[in-house]
């Protein structure tokens, strides 16, 4: 598919794209700043979020500890993951070189 059918496509919402989540947060790194700079952010969110834990655990109350770092830490994981895919997705949108790319290498799912 080239990047102008896309393009056409996408605008006339016939056409959906998708990138593998884990594959989207290696890709990150390759896209400018303004995506990788949330992207960071949001994954020492979810890192610190496991020592927060312990410490509410410790601190608090035990139960609170439990529930963050089963429930909240691995929402906060995956909604970096699905961020990222996004992103990367929003950016393969702008730049027609990164689009070439990501479809020479069969990153992109289309539907």
């Amino acid at each position: 598919m080239t990047y102008e059918e896309y393009k056409r496509k996408r605008k006339e919402t016939k056409l959906c794209a998708g990138i593998d989540q884990s594959t989207a947060l290696r890709l990150i790194h390759y896209l400018p700043k303004k995506y990788q700079i949330p992207h960071a952010f949001f994954s020492w969110v979810w890192m610190l979020s496991i020592p927060a834990a312990i410490l509410l655990s410790i601190f608090v109350k035990w139960w609170i500890g439990l529930v963050v770092i089963f429930f909240i830490t691995p929402a906060i994981y995956g909604g970096t993951k699905k961020s990222a895919a996004q992103s990367v997705l929003e950016y393969a949108e702008e730049d027609e070189d990164f689009f070439n790319q990501l479809v020479e290498q069969n990153l992109l799912v289309f539907k």
